[in-house]
């Protein structure tokens, strides 16, 4: 079984078990406690990307609004037709609209600061359904951040954010394209860093 059609399968089993564990999240707790967390490990005055979270993912609301209220400029992805990522300014109360991500389109109005925006963060927020102790992340299947973060700055922390229970015992399949993450923090708080030492 080649890489893509392994990956395929380990999708299928970790949406299965994210949606029981959504089902059964405190969102309110979760969304502080990563907010708390993430917060603790932004480089001072560091520009953030972050992401604005589907249902069912751990939730980035909390996270957005208290970094803006800490000072940091935030930037959240627009997932394009292509599955390339473009980045606008986050704003307060901001939250992910679906129909948006599916059709991939840019809302009229919206300041676009292109894929190099990126290079311009001292910490990258990415989703994830797992991660495994090298840091190999499996997304949804797009590819969209791991052409995203080959735009950023060498050495600039990449964390995933996890619902607790959902890290990988097992390594992931990894493929030449496929950019690893410094760590995770999971929705109960928990930082765990698999590569160097966390900034902040």
């Amino acid at each position: 079984m080649g890489p893509v059609s392994a990956k395929g399968d380990l999708r299928r089993v970790a949406r299965a078990r994210r949606s029981g564990l959504a089902a059964q999240l405190d969102r309110e707790a979760a969304a502080e406690a990563i907010a708390t967390t993430v917060l603790r490990i932004v480089p001072a005055g560091a520009r953030t990307a972050a992401y604005l979270s589907l249902p069912g993912e751990p939730p980035t609301d909390r996270l957005v609004d208290a970094l803006l209220e800490a000072g940091h400029e935030v930037i959240v992805p627009i997932t394009l037709a292509d599955f390339s990522l473009e980045w606008t300014y986050a704003v307060h109360g901001a939250v992910a609209d679906p129909a948006r991500v599916a059709r991939g389109t840019v809302p009229e109005g919206t300041d676009v600061l292109g894929a190099e925006a990126l290079a311009t963060c001292g910490l990258v927020v990415v989703p994830g359904l797992t991660v495994d102790t090298r840091g190999a992340r499996l997304g949804q299947g797009g590819g969209c951040y791991d052409r995203a973060l080959a735009h950023r700055r060498p050495g600039t922390p990449v964390v995933a954010l996890l619902h607790e229970g959902e890290e990988s015992e097992e390594l992931l399949p990894l493929e030449a394209h496929d950019q690893l993450v410094d760590g995770f923090v999971t929705t109960t708080g928990r930082l765990v860093w698999l590569r160097g030492e966390p900034p902040g």
